[in-house]
């Protein structure tokens, strides 16, 4: 009777391991236990592009892009439209970035413990075609009025200036780009005009430098006024200065 009762003992040690694994496993340990495909992200980690996020005035409308739920201090990868860089999350696995391009980013890191790329792929609002930018104001007219009487009487040994009136009329909101070239020079005082939504002239003031002409009976200068992205431009009358005999 003793030998059986200890046979009957050892059976069931050994059947213990096999009733334990025919057992199914709770959902939240069969999670556990499944391993992470290679090469994904976890499910909290998001990648966002939103509207609104500075750029130069005058040129195309920008974008902030917007990561979040990463591992906290965790090192990226952004790829996008004529843009790769590297940057590290926050402490609370964030990290904005602003005046960026409409398109296509794509997040990527490496996991704890892992050597697989896992990728994120960010949402994207569409395209902004009436923010600020270009695209959100039309320029319908550029002129260059002188200010400077005609016939005026200088020292063309000596330096002197002219002064001219740009006026840009527009149709907000946005910004216009604009900048000077005197006589054919290279761009000078750039600047932009800020315009609201309904139709508006603004006044643009530039007073250009005028190099001495020692020996001259008459000097004649012009100034054209140029709105780069618009590829508009507008050029003064000349203005004629009177050499002093």
């Amino acid at each position: 009777m003793h030998r059986q009762t200890n046979r009957h003992r050892r059976l069931l040690l050994l059947a213990a391991p096999l009733l334990a694994s025919a057992v199914g496993l709770t959902p939240a340990f069969a999670a556990q236990a499944r391993p992470a495909r290679p090469g994904t992200a976890p499910a909290a980690a998001a990648c966002e592009l939103l509207v609104g996020g500075g750029g130069k005035p005058g040129g195309d409308a920008r974008y902030k892009l917007h990561l979040g739920g990463f591992p906290a201090n965790q090192a990226v990868r952004v790829d996008g439209p004529k843009t790769s860089f590297r940057a590290t999350v926050n402490g609370k696995g964030q990290l904005d970035r602003q005046g960026v391009r409409h398109g296509a980013y794509t997040v990527t890191y490496k996991a704890a413990g892992s050597r697989q790329d896992v990728r994120v792929r960010c949402a994207a609002v569409p395209a902004d075609k009436t923010g600020s930018g270009k695209q959100g104001v039309k320029v319908s007219k550029v002129e260059v009025v002188v200010l400077t009487p005609p016939g005026t009487v200088i020292d063309c040994a000596k330096p002197t200036t002219a002064e001219f009136d740009g006026k840009i009329t527009a149709t907000g909101p946005g910004k216009v780009r604009f900048h000077w070239t005197f006589a054919g020079s290279k761009p000078v005082s750039p600047g932009s005009a800020d315009f609201a939504a309904d139709t508006t002239t603004q006044a643009l003031l530039h007073v250009a430098d005028v190099p001495a002409r020692p020996n001259a009976a008459t000097v004649s200068v012009y100034v054209t006024l140029h709105l780069p992205d618009q590829k508009m431009s507008a050029r003064s009358g000349p203005v004629t200065f009177t050499c002093q005999k």
